[in-house]
């Protein structure tokens, strides 16, 4: 063995007894399985199987480099762009032909020394990177844009269709950045503006490359968003401060209409723009000692009449902070009695129709290693607004307390996260990234009876710098890859488009063995 390697399987093994020291679960050893993995032909030339637990990338395939090599049942890679290699790749918008795809390092959350980068927040990698994708099995990167909330978005940037505009909030802070792309391939930054209360921080002192000022918000710390259809309004929440509601109708002028609470993590909206639904993280605010939820620090879903921001008839607040919208509806759920980590909190929310019924995707979310059993899924019955009822719940093998022992043991994350739909007016097929678990693909013809028939675990890019505390929150680099971002299904042509965290940028569509019941492309 080389020293290189001999150094790799050195530190892995020191991770590992690290992250069972840290935390542990009970429940009996299994036999590895492909469970949910049903219904497709088999097509053994291009399927890589999971060789452990549905989900699974066990710590003997990490050390003996098969996990590099990817996994995949169902799908075929098209096309894929590297982006110069930067890894950090988090979160994904799209317009037309394009895809915008921006970072969210390590060192954008824990500090310079877990980033690959001298300057974590400013280096030319981090930003919105542009990438063409009119040319399917060859995709551009057209340019890295950078601006004050684009630079370190997290999980905020959302585009919107009817007005070609795309728009951040920074990670944290309190910057807003509103970009118009009449032409997706350019986008052109119309505003950056400041929204809620906060610090900017003095320079750090001089270091090659600069850190620059630091935007700390404190009324409002951006995180994530979610646009109303006609692209005339924002929800920009922040997990635990509160939630801002953004005027959008004068590009370069857009206007925070209000703060309110409860906070949530995430949200969706009908078509319409008259229901907010609220992902309630009830772990985060329970730790802050902050409300969340109709009970406190409760995880949940929250359903709110915001027909008055959508209609403008409830005016701005003049002291920053207004009332909550009127509640609907709510239904909530305890992690550690939903068999889940006790830090999972609920993370997503959005809407589709399936068979003339209505329902919110959600999924709960924590995002490290050693927490199993991480966090899972669910779809909900939001048909009656006023009484919404779990339908199903989405729950991987690497998700279930009776695996804990087998799963604890890999320097890996298997959260649930984001969420796309191959039609959210009559979804019939569920597409879910899973950090670690990759992406994880289901038929949802019967939401009550979900089953999954397709997978990909993106083959790690080497080239990307392996950086502290990257194990545990995206990608191992050399080992395994991430996909966290949202994930768009192209109709006409069948295409999937994800970001893997060290990857980059890809392109996949269906094969045979991903069965019968996938969409078929529209324009074939």
């Amino acid at each position: 063995m080389n020293p290189i390697k001999m150094r790799r399987v050195a530190k892995l093994i020191a991770l590992a007894i690290g992250v069972l020291c840290l935390s542990s679960c009970g429940g009996s050893s299994s036999s590895g399985s492909n469970s949910g993995a049903s219904g497709g032909v088999g097509e053994p030339s291009n399927d890589r199987l999971e060789p452990g637990l549905q989900g699974q990338i066990p710590l003997a395939e990490q050390l003996n480099g098969n996990a590099a090599e990817g996994y995949r049942k169902g799908l075929r890679l098209v096309g894929e762009n590297t982006i110069l290699d930067r890894g950090a790749n988090f979160s994904m918008a799209w317009l037309d032909d394009c895809a915008y795809i921006t970072t969210t390092s390590p060192g954008q959350i824990f500090g310079p020394a877990s980033s690959p980068y001298i300057d974590p927040q400013y280096s030319a990698l981090n930003g919105m990177a542009v990438i063409d994708a009119s040319d399917p099995e060859n995709p551009e990167l057209i340019d890295i844009l950078q601006s004050p909330a684009m630079i370190a978005p997290h999980e905020s940037i959302q585009a919107n269709q009817a007005r070609h505009i795309i728009v951040a909030t920074r990670g944290g802070g309190t910057a807003l950045d509103v970009y118009e792309a009449i032409d997706c391939r350019k986008p052109i930054l119309k505003a950056s503006v400041n929204i809620g209360i906060g610090i900017t921080l003095p320079p750090l002192p001089d270091l090659p490359g600069g850190i620059g000022s630091i935007d700390q918000g404190l009324a409002f710390m951006g995180h994530a968003m979610c646009i109303t259809d006609d692209g005339l309004t924002a929800y920009a929440t922040s997990s635990a401060q509160s939630n801002a509601v953004i005027d959008l109708t004068d590009l370069e002028d857009p206007k925070l209409i209000q703060l309110y609470s409860p906070a949530s993590h995430d949200c969706g909206l009908n078509p319409e723009g008259t229901r907010l639904y609220q992902a309630n993280f009830g772990f985060v605010s329970l730790g802050l000692g902050l409300p969340n939820g109709p009970a406190v620090g409760q995880n949940g879903l929250m359903i709110l009449d915001v027909s008055g921001f959508q209609d403008r008839s409830t005016p701005p607040s003049p002291f920053l902070f207004g009332t909550q919208p009127p509640l609907i509806g709510f239904l909530g759920w305890s992690n550690l009695m939903d068999g889940e980590a006790p830090t999972a909190g609920s993370h997503t929310a959005r809407w589709f129709k399936n068979g003339g019924r209505t329902y919110v995707y959600s999924s709960d979310e924590w995002p490290t290693a050693g927490v199993c059993p991480w966090a899972h899924s669910r779809i909900i019955d939001i048909t009656d607004e006023a009484n919404p009822v779990l339908a199903s719940d989405i729950v991987l093998d690497v998700n279930k307390l009776e695996n804990c022992a087998q799963t604890e043991i890999d320097i890996a994350n298997y959260s649930a996260h984001y969420v796309g739909f191959d039609d959210v007016n009559n979804a019939t097929t569920l597409f879910m990234s899973y950090y670690t678990g990759g992406l994880r693909v289901w038929d949802i013809h019967d939401p009550a009876n979900p089953f999954e028939i397709a997978y990909w675990h993106p083959a790690p890019n080497p080239d990307v710098p392996t950086v502290l505390l990257a194990e545990g929150f995206g990608s191992s680099a050399d080992r395994w890859d991430a996909v966290a971002t949202y994930i768009r299904y192209r109709p006409e042509t069948g295409h999937i488009w994800i970001a893997g965290y060290s990857a980059g940028f890809q392109i996949l569509e269906f094969t045979r063995s991903a069965g019968s019941t996938v969409p078929k492309p529209t324009g074939q």
